[in-house]
């Protein structure tokens, strides 16, 4: 999926969002309708549940979700529930942002601006440096950040912030592929790294 559509399937955030993860006190890096990717001062617990609340515009939301993958500070949560309220808003900011991107081809700065914040900015002032290398051992996947984009022996580097549904179809993909499909999980791995220099 291009990274184009994939702004308008999340929310559209300028900076952190400030959140709360059951009694964890967190900031959501990306926000889609199926998770978020979040980063907390403390380590969440493997297999954690509780409510990711937070508010967007002066409403309140609470998404009954879990821990599904770490790395290092980061970690991703899948949503247990479904929020048409979260659609509603990622359909509005979606909104935004295409206006706001018909208004700087225009030249018309005033329709880009919500706020204080220039909406087209959010959408690439928040780029997550560094890369994440999944390597499949006898215990399962493990992560670990890293500075270089060297694709590993048994797994493969993708850029850091990459969505929690794309992390989980690579290692899916990778695990349960022979070893042609595993060269090309590598191969897609690398592209996304390419493109994300």
């Amino acid at each position: 999926m291009s990274d184009e559509r994939r702004q308008f399937q999340r929310l559209n955030l300028a900076e952190p969002l400030d959140a709360w993860f059951g009694d964890y006190a967190v900031r959501i890096l990306n926000l889609s309708a199926t998770g978020a990717l979040v980063e907390s001062d403390e380590v969440l617990p493997d297999d954690a549940r509780g409510h990711l609340t937070f508010f967007w515009r002066g409403e309140e939301l609470e998404l009954l979700a879990k821990t599904a993958r770490q790395a290092a500070t980061q970690t991703g949560l899948e949503f247990l529930e479904e929020s048409e309220a979260l659609y509603d808003l990622i359909a509005t900011s979606a909104t935004e942002l295409l206006l706001a991107q018909q208004a700087n081809a225009m030249g018309d700065r005033e329709a880009n601006v919500f706020g204080d914040q220039t909406l087209t900015a959010a959408s690439s002032a928040l780029r997550i440096t560094g890369y994440v290398t999944w390597t499949l051992g006898d215990g399962g996947w493990h992560s670990q950040r890293s500075l270089l984009p060297d694709q590993p022996a048994n797994g493969f580097t993708i850029p850091a912030g990459e969505p929690e549904d794309q992390v989980a179809l690579l290692c899916q993909t990778y695990e349960s592929g022979d070893t042609e499909s595993r060269r090309l999980t590598r191969m897609l791995a690398e592209i996304s790294v390419a493109g994300s220099g």
